[in-house]
C-alpha cells in the first residue's frame, strides 16, 4: 500500500491539472446548477409557514399544506434529476481518469481528447458504462435509505423513552449521511474494480478482477470518508447559517464557500480512483520502484 500511496502522489503533483480538473469541473457545475434552481424554486413555490397562519381558518391552512406538499415534491424531483445527470457525467470521467492513469504511468503523457478517442475504441464501452451508471444508482438510493432509517426512528424511539417528540439533533443527521456515505462506497467498490479493469483490459473483458484488490480498495475508500468527513469539520466554521430573507452578498457569499468546500471535499476521491487505477494497473505491467511513476 505505501507503494501505490507513493506512486499515487507522485503522478498526482507531476499532472494536477490533467487528472483533477474533469471531475473538478463536474462537480463544481453540479453545484452551481443545483444552487441556481433551487433559488428558482424558492421563487416560484415558496414554502408557507403553517405557524404563521393560526388565524386563517382550516380551510387555509389545509390548502398552504397541500402547496406545500406539492413545492417539495417539485424541489425533490428537480434536484435528484440533477444529481442523477451529475452522476452520469462523473461516471464517464471516471472512465477517461482511469484511461489517462495508465498511459501518464506508462508513457508519461497524455491528453484529455487522446483519453476519449481510446475511450470510444474500447468494444461495447457504451453498455459498460451504462450498466456501472445503474449499478451506481441503485447503490445509492439503497444507502440514502439506509441512511435515513436513524433519522427517521429518532421521532418514535424518543416518544418511547417517554420524550417530547423532536426532530433529531444536526449531529445525528449528518453523521447517519456519512454512514449511508461509507455504505454506498463500500459496496459499490467491486463493481469499480471491475469497470477499471475492463476499461484498462479490454481484450480480457470476460476475466474476473483478482480477489486480493477489493479489500485494498475498500480500505482506501473508507480513508477517502474520513477524509472528507475531517475536511468538512475543518470548513464548517465558515459556513454559517443564513437568514430568513438573505442579502444577495450573504447568499454569493454562502455559495462560493459551499462551492469551495464541495471542490476541496472531492480531493481525496481523485486520489483514490488514481491509487486504485494504479493498484489494478500493477497487476498486469508490475513497475519497480526504479522506473519513472
Amino acid at each position: 500500500m505505501g507503494s501505490t500511496a507513493r506512486r499515487t502522489f507522485l503522478i498526482l503533483r507531476q499532472h494536477p491539472l490533467l487528472l483533477s480538473a474533469p471531475w473538478l469541473v463536474v462537480s463544481a457545475a453540479g453545484f452551481i446548477v443545483t444552487r441556481i434552481v433551487q433559488q428558482i424554486l424558492n421563487r416560484l413555490y415558496p414554502l408557507v409557514s403553517l405557524h404563521t397562519m393560526p388565524a386563517a381558518g382550516y380551510a387555509a391552512q389545509d390548502a398552504a399544506a397541500s402547496n406545500n406538499m406539492i413545492a417539495s415534491f417539485i424541489r425533490m424531483v428537480a434536484i435528484d434529476s440533477i444529481l442523477i445527470l451529475e452522476s452520469a457525467f462523473k461516471v464517464i470521467v471516471l472512465a477517461l481518469m482511469v484511461l489517462m492513469i495508465k498511459q501518464l504511468a506508462t508513457h508519461g503523457v497524455d491528453t484529455f481528447s487522446a483519453a476519449l478517442e481510446r475511450l470510444r475504441n474500447i468494444p461495447s464501452v457504451a453498455g459498460i458504462l451504462l450498466k456501472f451508471f445503474a449499478i451506481v444508482l441503485l447503490l445509492n438510493f439503497a444507502a440514502t435509505l439506509v441512511a435515513e432509517l436513524p433519522v427517521i426512528l429518532y421521532v418514535p424511539l424518543s416518544m418511547s423513552m417517554n420524550m417530547s417528540p423532536h426532530f433529531p439533533p444536526r449531529w445525528v443527521v449528518v453523521l447517519s449521511a456519512d454512514l449511508g456515505t461509507l455504505l454506498f462506497v463500500l459496496c459499490v467498490m467491486p463493481f469499480f474494480l471491475r469497470l477499471v479493469f475492463r476499461l484498462q483490459r479490454p481484450s480480457a473483458s470476460g476475466q474476473e478482477t483478482p480477489i486480493g484488490l477489493l479489500p485494498r480498495a475498500m480500505i482506501y475508500g473508507a480513508l477517502v470518508i474520513g477524509l472528507q468527513v475531517a475536511l468538512g469539520l475543518l470548513m464548517r466554521p465558515m459556513q454559517k447559517p443564513l437568514g430568513i430573507t438573505p442579502t444577495m452578498g450573504a447568499l454569493i457569499g454562502q455559495s462560493l464557500i459551499g462551492l469551495l468546500t464541495n471542490l476541496v471535499a472531492s480531493l481525496p476521491t481523485i486520489a483514490c480512483v488514481v491509487a486504485i487505477a494504479l493498484m489494478v494497473m500493477d497487476t498486469e505491467e508490475p513497475v519497480t520502484d526504479g522506473e519513472p511513476a
